[in-house]
């Protein structure tokens, strides 16, 4: 496996925000790097269900480096985030 290393300034730093969804869930979402081809040039957040563990996490990709990402997640109000989670894609 080879890959270029993520420089220290592009490093996200990890904030968890936590809301419900319609049905009552409630979710906290974080800021990783992204999954695929290129993820260390784009950030996603992971959504896990923590009220039931079963249910499939989800992920919502951002079309930003990992540091931007985790910067833009934390100045998204609870109604961005809320959006965000309607776009994201199950696991």
């Amino acid at each position: 496996m080879t890959g270029d290393a993520r420089r220290d300034d592009d490093t996200p730093r990890m904030e968890t925000r936590t809301f419900e969804d319609e049905r009552g869930r409630r979710w906290a979402g974080s800021v990783i790097s992204g999954r695929f081809a290129g993820g260390e040039q784009r950030g996603e957040v992971i959504f896990v269900c923590e009220d039931a563990p079963g249910e499939s996490k989800r992920f919502a990709r951002l079309e930003s480096t990992p540091a931007r990402a985790a910067a833009e997640w934390r100045s998204m109000d609870e109604a961005q985030v809320r959006a965000l989670f309607r776009e994201s894609e199950e696991a």
